[in-house]
């Protein structure tokens, strides 16, 4: 008679076997997880504006190359060379809200002893004007708050019409119908520069020998540096006195921030 014993013999050393194994797992702790890394956003860098060829300054607004911009200015107006002794002539440019985008105007001024002359806009409601933030040679026009430039008209309307329209604050009606806008034909002046006066026969019956001053707050005055420019789409009054200028009214240039960032001269 023959007893098989192997068989039983080789199950009980495989579940011997299993146990251990199970019991191994149950000692060791479950694997952990990988973490996932994220990357460390980086900040934003703004590129360097590029060197100015001349490598002088930029304007805090534009950014465009103080040195080169007078490059923009209108070349047909004759610009003032004379200058106080100790003094000299820089370009400066001034935030000019415009209806279709970001603007600015640039336009020259008289530097004298560390001041240099800057102006600011000033809007309103039937017009905006210029004032005075410093001035290289009238300190007490910047404490006055004076505004030697007026600025009348906009997109819409034609910037001669815009004068015409003002000839009917012209009390005496008489008057008022012989007041014409015509060029001013002064030597010193922008070679554009435009007065509301009498026309020649009523200034023939003037007296000869008293300054001309006539045709309302925006007419002619003889005795002061007052006369209109009509360009980019305005109308401009400048209204300066007897004095040396402390800018240059024939350097005035409106300039608009285009979509893609540059800047040109408005139409």
């Amino acid at each position: 008679m023959v007893i098989e014993t192997a068989a039983p013999a080789r199950s009980a050393r495989l579940l011997l076997a299993a146990l251990s194994l199970a019991a191994l797992a149950a000692c060791q702790k479950p694997a952990e997880a990988p973490v996932a890394v994220r990357p460390v956003a980086e900040t934003p860098v703004a590129a360097a504006e590029p060197g100015c060829a001349d490598d002088g300054p930029r304007f805090p607004i534009s950014k465009l190359c103080v040195g080169r911009s007078i490059n923009y200015l209108d070349g047909a107006n004759k610009l003032i060379t004379d200058a106080p002794d100790g003094c000299s002539w820089t370009m400066q440019e001034t935030a000019f809200p415009l209806p279709d985008g970001e603007g600015v105007l640039l336009f020259r001024a008289l530097g004298c002893k560390g001041v240099t002359t800057q102006l600011e806009f000033h809007g309103g409601a039937h017009s905006a004007a210029l004032g005075y933030v410093a001035s290289a040679l009238y300190p007490d026009a910047v404490k006055s708050n004076v505004e030697p430039v007026r600025i009348f008209g906009g997109p819409d309307q034609d910037p001669k019409a815009a004068i015409e329209a003002l000839k009917v604050g012209i009390a005496d009606k008489a008057e008022r119908a012989s007041c014409v806008l015509e060029p001013a034909g002064i030597d010193g002046w922008p070679a554009d520069a435009l007065v509301i006066r009498p026309n020649a026969k009523a200034r023939a019956k003037a007296p000869k020998d008293e300054p001309l001053a006539a045709c309302g707050e925006f007419g002619v005055d003889e005795d002061s540096q007052t006369f209109w420019r009509t360009f980019q789409g305005h109308a401009w009054f400048f209204s300066m006195g007897q004095d040396t200028l402390d800018f240059d009214p024939a350097s005035f240039t409106l300039m608009r921030k285009g979509a893609d960032g540059s800047w040109g001269q408005v139409p």
